[in-house]
């Protein structure tokens, strides 16, 4: 595994440590499952109940949610991407997974894969933070 820094002069680079490369496919797969979720969600809208604020809300948040994985992933491979961005990215990942027992989220296999995803992610942004 190489640590060595990328290169800034490029606007856009690949990691330099495969540890990096995880870190993208585990933001890639939370970031599209939040984004189809998300879209599903509010495709099927006007369920009419006490929560339907938040049956109006969430679906807004899975797609912005599954923007900012992916969004992240641009800013990482950019030349804009600096060390300290990892422990950011690693909050960002830790909130969303807060805020699926906040907003009590019921498991199921797709759940499963999203949250082990973002652990995945959490522990892969906070090995290159200590190694980068």
């Amino acid at each position: 595994m190489s640590t060595t820094q990328r290169d800034s002069s490029a606007t856009f680079s690949l990691p330099t440590n495969s540890v990096g490369y995880v870190a993208i496919g585990a933001a890639v797969v939370t970031g599209v499952l939040h984004l189809v979720l998300g879209i599903a969600f509010l495709s099927q809208g006007g369920i009419s109940s006490i929560t339907a604020i938040l049956t109006q809300t969430l679906p807004v948040l899975f797609i912005l949610n599954g923007i900012g994985f992916l969004g992240g992933i641009g800013v990482y491979l950019s030349q804009y991407w600096r060390r300290e961005l990892h422990l950011i990215a690693a909050g960002y990942a830790g909130a969303t997974i807060v805020a699926f027992f906040i907003f009590n989220g019921g498991f199921s296999p797709v759940v499963a894969i999203s949250k082990i995803a973002e652990v995945t992610f959490i522990i892969s942004v906070l090995y290159l933070y200590t190694t980068e």
